[in-house]
């Protein structure tokens, strides 16, 4: 989109207009190791952070992601924990585009 001779851009995930479940994560009831998993879960930030140059859409994508990694069996507390880490990291997607916020803002 283009708002005030500005480029503004945000993730476009075309298994959400699926009529059907698409899994995309591993289900950690299945026979898979945990913590690459949730490694999973920082490499899917990094890719939302960069596309998203609106803020509310970066923590918008963000739930949706946490919510559907929970019904994969993921832990809410180790991902908020991972966020953390993320946000605190201040990757330069975050620093490029937004001032500052908290793993709150994403519950």
């Amino acid at each position: 989109n283009i708002l005030n001779n500005r480029f503004y851009t945000k993730l476009y995930d075309k298994r959400r207009d699926f009529s059907f479940k698409v899994v995309t994560f591993p289900n950690l009831r299945s026979n898979v190791p945990v913590k690459p998993s949730y490694g999973v879960f920082v490499g899917e930030l990094y890719r939302i952070c960069k596309s998203s140059s609106v803020v509310t859409e970066f923590i918008h994508d963000v739930k949706l992601l946490i919510d559907k990694l929970i019904t994969q069996n993921f832990e809410r507390k180790i991902l908020h924990r991972y966020l953390k880490l993320f946000i605190n990291s201040q990757p330069a997607c975050i620093l490029r585009h937004w001032h500052s916020f908290t793993v709150n803002d994403f519950m």
